[in-house]
């Protein structure tokens, strides 16, 4: 609003007054009130007055009753409500004690009470402690909307520190018709750490059907079930089964051929390892995959080290298609080639499954001495601990 129209409103109402009061001086006019035997007479100049003044009285009242206490909650609320964001803020960049202490404080607030609480919980857990934890859930079961959520989160993130009580309390939540998706997720996580994961398949899908994870987190999670459950697999037939559920793309990850290589060795398979493994490394290299192709049972070792001597002529420093090539050859009692191999995949990288391998082949030759040799180091390795290079030359020679 510009100056020159305020001071025209206020011109008009000075004018407005004088006008006013012209009337009132000329006839300030009589008022006479008759009520249940009372009688009042007065000039409207006053009565006017005591009704401003009367209303005057009421709007002090209604502001110290009514707005004063709204406006005193809103400001407690909006002060609240800073703190849960800052509360948040802080957890995600790290500052949990910070956050902790925010959270806390915007939980005085009962808006914003159960939402501080929960986050506070979750802050604590982060940082490991635990009894916080407990306390600030049974503050949260006191809460209507808490004594649902409270327990279950107790409940779940016990069960995710191993507590076996806890996860049988997951468990039966998981059976009822309408269990939410953070008790689903627990229980499948709870049955891959048991080793169960044929029994992790049906909370999978009810978790799948309720479409509440993204959709790259649950391809990860099914694929971990899935690789426990083709690791585990009965028999041949099963395995055969549970390997034509991957994908294209699943049947190159390490993971997953991993668990395909140890279903083979327990199952005494052959074969469908090594040829997923060959597919993968045609496809794009990896010395991982590499290491992985060493260990895979095959039926048929000729065929395998003609394919590896290919592969090698595109990769000859690779230590796990030496490593791979040195085991067939020993298996086909080659054991000169196989020698060879051996000795340029340990000098590339002396790893634990080398030397045992190392040890395998002195054993084959009747070098007890050199296999004892070999053995000792492939335990050092396997500890962690470095060989000293007198024994690495001694066993390369």
């Amino acid at each position: 609003m510009s100056f020159v129209l305020r001071l025209t409103i206020v011109l008009l109402l000075a004018l407005l007054a004088a006008l006013l009061g012209y009337w009132l001086r000329q006839d300030a006019g009589m008022v006479y009130v008759r009520f249940q035997g009372w009688e009042v007479e007065t000039t409207v100049v006053f009565l006017g007055a005591a009704t401003l003044l009367l209303a005057a009285l009421a709007l002090a009242l209604y502001t110290l009753a009514v707005r004063w206490p709204r406006r005193f909650g809103w400001h407690r609320r909006t002060r609240a409500t800073a703190r849960l964001d800052q509360g948040l803020v802080l957890a995600y960049e790290g500052k949990l004690h910070d956050a902790q202490r925010e959270l806390l404080a915007a939980s005085t607030e009962p808006v914003q009470r159960l939402s501080a609480l929960l986050s506070a919980a979750e802050v604590a857990q982060t940082r490991g402690e635990t009894g916080l934890v407990d306390e600030i859930l049974r503050n949260a079961v006191e809460l209507p909307r808490g004594r649902a959520v409270a327990p279950l989160l107790a409940d779940a993130w016990r069960a995710e520190r191993g507590d076996d009580a806890a996860f049988a309390a997951i468990t039966l939540r998981a059976e009822q018709a309408d269990a939410p998706p953070r008790v689903l997720r627990t229980l499948i996580e709870g049955l891959l750490a048991r080793g169960r994961a044929s029994e992790a398949v049906a909370a999978l899908q009810r978790l799948a059907e309720a479409r509440q994870i993204g959709d790259r987190e649950l391809a990860a999670l099914e694929r971990r079930v899935w690789s426990q459950a083709l690791e585990q697999a009965a028999d041949k037939p099963a395995l055969d089964a549970l390997w034509q559920r991957f994908s294209r793309q699943e049947k190159r990850e390490r993971s997953v051929l991993g668990a395909l290589v140890r279903a083979e060795t327990r199952l005494c398979g052959s074969d469908l390892a090594a040829t997923a493994i060959e597919a993968a490394l045609t496809r794009e290299w990896s010395e991982e995959l590499a290491e992985l192709y060493a260990q895979a049972p095959v039926a048929q070792v000729l065929p395998r080290i003609k394919r590896a001597e290919k592969f090698l002529q595109q990769q000859p420093q690779s230590p796990g298609l030496l490593l791979a090539l040195a085991r067939w050859c020993r298996l086909e009692q080659i054991y000169g080639k196989a020698q060879e191999y051996l000795r340029l995949s340990l000098s590339l990288a002396p790893r634990a499954t080398a030397l045992a391998e190392a040890a395998r082949l002195a054993s084959a030759r009747g070098e007890a001495e050199r296999a004892c040799l070999a053995w000792r180091l492939a335990a050092e390795a396997a500890l962690g601990e470095g060989s000293r290079k007198e024994d690495l030359s001694q066993l390369l020679r």
